[in-house]
Order: C-alpha cells, then structure tokens, then sequence
C-alpha cells in the first residue's frame, strides 16, 4: 500500500495558493490566511468523509476510524513565517491528510482511531511558537508576561486553557523538511529523529554613549556597537569551544540612533543557544552573561528557555523498522530545529521525521523539496501509522 504522489503534491499547491502575497508563501498565525488554510484544509477532509473538528483556539482535526481508543495523532502546522517556503509545516499537515485518505481508499479495518492535526500558531513568535500544541498539551505558563502578550491575539486565557485534547491520544507522528543539509550531503533518504534541541534566548542591552561621528575621537567613545561586536566574538568563541551539537546564534540586532553620523548609543539584541543538554546551554549563557557583565555596561534580561526533547524510542525503532523494508537510506539525527513534536514528547509517544531539503534553505521562498523525496516521506510516515496499529 502506497500513498499517491500526485494527490499529494496537487494538495500541497492547493493549500500553498493562499498566501498574502509577495515572494513566497506568506500565512502569519492568527491572520485571515492562516483562518483560510485551516477551513480549506477542513473541506478537503469533508470531501473525503473524515470527521472534522476545530478547538476553542481553532486547532484544527480530521479523524477516521473507531470514536473511541487511544488515538493516533499525525500533523504540522500551516501557518509560515513572512515570505516563507511550500513546504515547512504544510508537508506535514498534507502528508498527514494523505495517508489518511489512503486507509480510506484501502478500506484498512482500524483499531485505533488516526486524526490529522493542523496546530496553530507554530511560527508565531508573540506568544513564544509552536502555541497551538502547546496549548493542547497544557503547557502553557499563564504567566504575567504570556497574559500581556495574549491581550495582542485573538484568543483569551479561557480559550488557551479549553484547547487541551492530548489525553484522547497515545502516539504523534510529524513529517518535516529537515531544514539543514545533513540529509542532502549524505545523500539519505529519511531523517529519524531522535531528539529536539533545547533553546535558550537572553535578551541583552549594551549601554554607550551617543556622540557625533566626527567630533568623538576614537579612545573617547564609547561606543555600544563596537563593545556589541566584542560580546559577540566571544560568544562565537564559547559555543564553539562547547562544539557540537551546541549553536550560537544571534539574528535579531538593533542600534540607536542608527544614524551614519552618530556614534552608537545603545544596542539590543537577542542571543540564543540550542543544543541537546539543557545544562550546557545554561552554561553557555551564563558565560557570555558575565562576560557582558564583567566588561561592559548592559541590561540582560532572560527571554524563552525551552528543554530540550527526547523522542519516542518506540516510535525511533518503528520507523527505522519502515525504513529498512522499504529500503530507504535513513539516519536516526538530531534536530537543531523546534517543532511541534516537542510539545508532544511531553505527554505521548512523539515522532519525527525529516526528507531532504534543496541545500538546507527553508524559511525563504527558494525552500524547496523533491517529490520523490515527499513521497518517500509519507509512505514511510504510513508505514509507521500502520505498524503503530499492530
């Protein structure tokens, strides 16, 4: 029993013409477009006779088989980040949708009932990503912080806390571009993932003093741009001291005045680490934290720390198990990246599984997967669903 190729890949484009506008594909969380892909992907279930249905924050289910059982659960998300690619979050949804569609073309007598999940609110930053499993999940802090940032959503306390459905479910599967080049490189066919990096983020002011350009001299100024770019060569340091599987990373930097004849007065920035030990990257901050501290003027405040996750070994040697008599090329890996899959691993058997990605490029418009490589995908995320039901 295969899924069908071209079935999958005309739902992928379906679901990928709704999009904003722009280069790429443009569904924010919370926005019309993320609204319009979730009841598309409701009328694609309808029109294949799978019971659908919404939570209170618009989670959004399809379900064949038995009403009642521990369920298993496959899915992803739809909504992307600004000027994103085809494929991260809406592979996962759609190959999901597939697999589901052929137990019902293959009249396979089910004992447990199998669901597709499209989770909201993946991407979302405001309120810390992947918010919909989590919020399924019931790991949401109601802290001061997460109520002051959900007053800029459309939901309310009461509806994060009415999402909550895990306990209905047993095991989740989630398909995935790998988002780097591991794959590619080695030329494998599937990724097993194994494990979900941890991720710590500090959020750090550098404190100068503004001054014109032309009348500071060079031993006068003090320059919060030039000590930024200290910190940061030290932070490079750190991490790579620390070597692998531990990153460093800082993307998201500010200056002001940010004007060419202005000494910087001020810099903000957002330093995150990832690796596979929750320790060691508190090790890691904590360094360049007293580094900053111990050099220069700055304001560090702690931003998102999330743990890093296990996966499920019985869901690991399962698809391993698929992979190999099917022969397909296979690695059992890390993944550096977050997903939904981590807020399942908290309550259920949660599983991952990547296919190689166009030079690893993913959150940009050229992000880019082989149809034979999405094939491969969900045929092995269907093998597993049916061995799950064994």
């Amino acid at each position: 029993m295969k899924i069908n190729k071209q079935r999958l890949i005309n739902m992928l484009d379906e679901v990928n013409n709704i999009s904003s506008g722009g280069e790429g594909i443009t569904r924010l969380a919370y926005t019309e477009y993320e609204e319009a892909a979730l009841e598309w992907f409701i009328k694609k279930c309808e029109a294949y006779s799978i019971k659908t249905h919404r939570d209170s924050i618009g989670n959004a289910f399809g379900t064949v088989g038995p009403t009642k059982g521990d369920g298993i659960l496959i899915g992803s998300h739809l909504d992307t980040v600004k000027n994103g690619g085809r494929y991260d979050g809406a592979l996962g949804v759609i190959a999901g949708l597939e697999v589901l569609i052929t137990l019902i073309e293959n009249d396979i007598k089910l004992e447990r009932p199998v669901t597709v999940v499209s989770f909201r609110g993946e991407e979302a930053n405001i309120l810390g990503g992947t918010f919909g499993s989590r919020a399924f999940c019931e790991l949401i802090d109601y802290n001061e912080n997460f109520i002051r940032k959900l007053k800029n959503t459309p939901f309310n306390e009461k509806q994060v806390k009415d999402t909550a459905g895990y306990q209905y479910y047993k095991d989740y599967i989630e398909l995935h571009i790998e988002q780097g080049k591991k794959l590619e490189t080695n030329e494998l066919n599937i990724g097993v993932v194994n494990a979900i990096a941890g991720i710590k983020r500090l959020d750090i002011t550098v404190h100068g003093e503004a001054g014109h350009s032309g009348t500071i001299g060079m031993n006068e100024r003090n320059d919060a741009l030039t000590h930024t770019a200290k910190i940061l060569l030290e932070f490079d340091r750190i991490v790579k001291d620390y070597g692998e599987p531990n990153i460093g990373t800082v993307g998201e930097l500010y200056v002001e005045p940010n004007l060419p004849n202005v000494v910087p007065g001020k810099v903000n920035f957002i330093l995150e680490v990832r690796g596979t030990k929750i320790d060691t990257i508190r090790e890691i901050t904590e360094q360049i934290s007293t580094f900053a501290d111990n050099n220069y003027q700055v304001t560090i405040k702690p931003d998102v720390e999330k743990h890093p996750a296990s996966l499920s070994e019985k869901i690991i040697n399962i698809a391993e198990e698929v992979c190999k008599e099917s022969n397909i090329n296979y690695q059992v890996m890390m993944s550096g990246a977050n997903h939904d899959a981590n807020s399942l691993s908290n309550v259920m058997d949660s599983g991952l599984l990547f296919i190689p990605c166009l030079n690893g490029i993913s959150h940009n418009p050229k992000e880019f997967a082989e149809p034979s490589d999405m094939e491969n995908g969900a045929n092995i995320l269907l093998g597993t669903t049916l061995k799950l039901m064994s």
